[in-house]
């Protein structure tokens, strides 16, 4: 498998020590080809219709006038997404600065499936437990480190890698039937949300260990490409809204970002042999089937001229119920606040403080009715945290 680390807001030359949720994204070449398994450090996001994902990316990145990052566009369309409460809560924690690759956790963030022999399905969410712990920055301790590295934790995983020091996560999932659970006050599919893990155990399945670094950064880890679309037999989407967008979208940005054939890169080739009867394109070198005696006049399936053959499936066909009308609608059981206030809760004193203190910094760069909307959503999280959000804003 490789593993990418990567920051989602900001460019990537940024600064290491900036406020910013890090991609954790992992690509398992498996005996039945590549799985692909994107998503970040923090276990939930900002959205969960697919359609705002231009206007979220448009938001945090750039002023297209200025071209300088905006604390009053980025929370302008904050105040009006009431289910980003959730990631916005983790973020200006200190849990948004991680302060090292090696010391954060990932998540694959949506809702998969799992699917057995017999082809039936359940719900599943994935997550990497870093076996070194978890270590966050404070705004103050980052600035430290920023004047002097703003590679740190670049410099951090390479050096701990090269003296043999190799970080270790523990691979653990989440498991669901795969119906309604009328019992719970959200839905299960939403990515701004996460499953009560005392409901919902994580359950150890694998282990990563980094073993080696990469030979070659740009061949390696700049050309590499996930999409969230890329599974193997056994593995399922589910309804997730989110997910189903990203299935479509992320492949897609790699064919524009990298190239039509960037599957032919080594980087991104499955280890076993996996055939297409793709031709042509953008730095075409390969055609799948002719180096094992296949026709290279045939490229279409079903033939009887010695082209490639369908591979057999394993199991049975995965074949969910489903019945009604299919709509466009807002999910019913939205309760965008009561995880935010229960996480603001469990924070230590400490991590209140950084978070109350993140949140003032930045809100008082943004207009007056802004600041309002926003402080509105904290105090339906919780009432003392939209309190001491106020009373910061308040201060000269």
């Amino acid at each position: 498998m490789f593993v990418r680390f990567s920051t989602v807001i900001h460019g990537g030359h940024s600064p290491e020590t900036l406020r910013d949720p890090r991609g954790f994204a992992t690509k398992f070449y498996t005996e039945d080809g590549n799985w692909d398994l994107a998503g970040n450090n923090l276990k939930v996001f900002f959205i969960r219709d697919p359609i705002k994902f231009p206007d979220i990316v448009h938001a945090f990145k750039p002023d297209p006038v200025t071209n300088r990052q905006d604390a009053n566009r980025i929370f302008d369309f904050i105040s009006h997404t009431p289910e980003a409460m959730y990631m916005i809560t983790w973020l200006f924690s200190p849990w948004g600065i991680p302060a090292s690759y090696r010391y954060m956790e990932g998540s694959g963030v949506n809702t998969y499936k799992m699917v057995n022999s017999e082809g039936i399905g359940h719900l599943v969410k994935y997550f990497w437990i870093p076996k070194q712990g978890v270590k966050c920055l404070t705004a103050a301790a980052a600035k430290e480190i920023q004047a002097e590295n703003f590679n740190h934790a670049t410099q951090d995983l390479y050096e701990a890698i090269e003296k043999g020091d190799y970080p270790e996560w523990e691979f653990c999932v989440q498991i669901m039937s795969d119906d309604e659970h009328p019992e719970l006050n959200f839905d299960p599919l939403d990515p701004t949300k996460i499953w009560p893990p005392d409901q919902f155990p994580l359950l150890p399945i694998g282990r990563m260990v980094l073993d080696k670094n990469p030979t070659n950064y740009f061949a390696e880890v700049e050309q590499i490409a996930f999409g969230a679309g890329v599974l193997v037999d056994g593995l399922d989407f589910s309804d997730d809204k989110l997910l189903q967008g990203r299935t479509f979208s992320y492949s897609d940005t790699q064919r524009h970002r990298i190239g039509t054939n960037y599957l032919q890169l080594p980087i991104n080739q499955p280890k076993t042999h996996v055939a297409t009867n793709q031709r042509d394109g953008q730095m075409a070198y390969h055609v799948d089937g002719v180096e094992a005696g296949g026709n290279p006049h045939v490229n279409y399936e079903p033939s009887s001229l010695g082209g490639l053959k369908e591979a057999p499936k394993s199991g049975k066909d995965h074949t969910p119920y489903v019945q009604g009308h299919v709509v466009r609608q807002k999910i019913s059981r939205t309760n965008d606040y009561q995880q935010d206030g229960e996480r603001y809760c469990t924070f230590e004193d400490w991590e209140r403080d950084d978070l109350i203190l993140n949140l003032v910094t930045e809100l008082k760069k943004c207009n007056p009715d802004i600041q309002e909307r926003m402080v509105e959503h904290f105090m339906q999280c919780d009432s003392e945290y939209g309190k001491r959000v106020r009373e910061g804003l308040q201060q000269s």
